[in-house]
């Protein structure tokens, strides 16, 4: 995983050629100042906190434009960013991809440098970019058109913002904080900025909107073999995004999910355990954190230790350590104490932006506090010991309520209604969640990787899936109950993580409500 800022500024005729590489453990604060933007200098912060391996800083006085990029490492062999592929393309990519040829190269960075290369007559940079699988977010300059080519993958699961000033300045950044001037990019839109026209157009797409299927199995009588198929893709897609973690990683550091006992989040940590089980480690016993994120909450008097997800995840821990003994199996027990909260809401304000209701606070500060993985662990006698996360790997449930219709509202709705809703939470989670989300937990220096979001799991759900297997998500506790063992799991109701972890409504204030909009400063210079 990356971070990315670039920008570029055609009126700045005092840009000077430089490349200056920045060791890890580099700190950037509020006073970092190596740009003559205000507007670059504040968003520096963020990018390098989600690469803490390694930051840079490229500049081009012939093109006028500046990058500054980290990164997280992941993939062997180590590789700088930005990448200057044979002085015709600039590159700056963050994610994961999963194409088969990747293995040739070694990570997904190099392999997308190579594609650039080899480019055809007739070929363009969007015939490369809709040829990639994964989640990611990339920069692209082409020097021979002199245009920039940006944009987040079909599902939208890595942030990506930008901003044309009125000067015809660009920015493009993973996160930016609350600077007002900044918009995200849609998921899977590619944007193209001519830099001789000064026009953006944003009128290409990596990939279709998705199709939900309205077909419908009144007796049931495909459950069993769908149930199969959908097994299958999903431990192919939890299988890949495990094996393309390079080896020294697991065997030096767990995997982590982010657990709050249900289902979506079990039936992942299964699957991450049957691809465990297949590989030889030399570690020897491979190590899984499972994260679990519980708050102090002043209006209803409950403690961490209370909460419906705390409960839920110490017994959801034992089935799979019980199933997986092979595996050590940590629950690591993040308490968020109510004075903690209040210290870290202004920063998880500002890092979500420009999400801004009480909902998105309480949705994202839960993230926050799950993936910086402080906490506990306790002993089978009750001892709790102070634990912090050791894996930079995530994996998150998310997708399961939109794929198979988990919210409690779908729940009464007729076919053709539920239809509507799931091809519309589907093609808008890039907007709804993710953008947001990818925000706050990779300001951790981690990566989130989401195994019900991938390609093939996605479409499979929407094609292959009858809606009335979607109905409280009939299909998954199908899955669970009869290929992941998942038994006193696979019947727990639906729970939005800001109720299971009691990180919405914290004081009582009877007028404040899930859509009601944060108070913010921010500023556009």
């Amino acid at each position: 995983m990356c971070g990315i800022l670039l920008h570029y500024c055609p009126n700045n005729n005092r840009l000077e050629n430089e490349l200056i590489e920045f060791p890890e453990g580099t700190e950037f604060g509020d006073t970092t100042c190596i740009n003559e933007s205000s507007i670059f200098n504040k968003i520096i912060p963020y990018i390098a906190a989600r690469g803490p391996n390694y930051s840079s800083l490229r500049v081009s006085k012939a093109h006028q434009t500046s990058w500054f990029s980290s990164v997280l490492s992941l993939r062997q062999p180590f590789t700088k960013q930005s990448i200057n592929v044979d002085d015709r393309y600039y590159l700056q990519f963050n994610g994961e991809l999963y194409n088969k040829e990747i293995s040739h190269w070694g990570n997904d960075s190099l392999y997308i440098a190579s594609l650039l290369q080899d480019l055809k007559e007739g070929m363009s940079i969007i015939d490369v970019i809709q040829s990639l699988e994964g989640e990611y977010a990339y920069t692209v300059y082409d020097v021979k058109s002199s245009k920039f080519y940006f944009g987040r993958d079909p599902i939208g699961r890595r942030s990506l913002s930008y901003s044309i000033t009125s000067d015809n300045e660009l920015y493009i950044a993973s996160a930016t904080g609350a600077v007002e001037c900044f918009q995200d990019c849609i998921g899977g839109v590619v944007y193209e900025y001519d830099t001789r026209t000064k026009l953006l157009n944003n009128n290409q797409r990596s990939h279709p909107p998705y199709e939900v299927t309205s077909e419908i199995d009144p007796d049931f009588k495909s459950l069993s073999k769908v149930s199969k198929n959908l097994y299958s893709v999903l431990l192919e897609s939890v299988k890949k995004r495990v094996e393309s973690i390079h080896p020294t990683h697991i065997e030096n550091s767990p995997i982590a999910v982010l657990f709050s006992g249900g289902i979506d989040c079990s039936a992942i940590a299964v699957l991450v355990c049957e691809v465990l089980q297949e590989n030889d480690y030399e570690c020897g016993k491979p190590i899984m954190e499972l994260l679990n994120v519980s708050f102090e909450n002043p209006r209803t008097g409950l403690l961490p230790s209370d909460t419906p997800d705390r409960k839920l995840s110490i017994n959801s821990a034992k089935i799979l350590q019980n199933l997986y003994p092979e595996i050590d199996i940590k629950l690591v027990e993040v308490d968020v104490p109510y004075e903690e909260y209040l210290k870290w809401k202004p920063s998880v304000i500002d890092l979500m932006y420009p999400k801004q209701t009480e909902m998105d606070l309480s949705i994202a500060i839960a993230f926050f506090f799950a993936s910086r993985g402080k906490g506990f662990l306790t002993s089978q006698y009750g001892e709790r010991t102070p634990y912090q996360r050791h894996g930079i790997v995530l994996f998150s449930g998310l997708g399961a309520d939109e794929l198979y219709g988990g919210y409690h509202k779908f729940a009464n709705k007729a076919p053709h209604e539920l239809v509507e809703e799931l091809t519309r939470q589907i093609n808008n989670i890039y907007d709804r969640n993710l953008n947001r989300d990818d925000k706050v937990i990779a300001y951790n220096g981690v990566e989130v990787r989401y195994p019900f979001l991938d390609e093939h799991v996605i479409k499979f759900s929407t094609v292959e899936i009858p809606i009335n297997f979607k109905v409280n998500k009939l299909i998954l506790r199908k899955v669970a109950l009869q290929y992941l063992k998942l038994d006193g799991i696979s019947a727990e109701p639906k729970r939005a993580i800001q109720f299971g972890a009691k990180s919405a409504k914290m004081t009582k204030d009877g007028n404040k409500h899930g859509t009601d909009l944060l108070k913010r400063n921010g500023h556009c210079s």
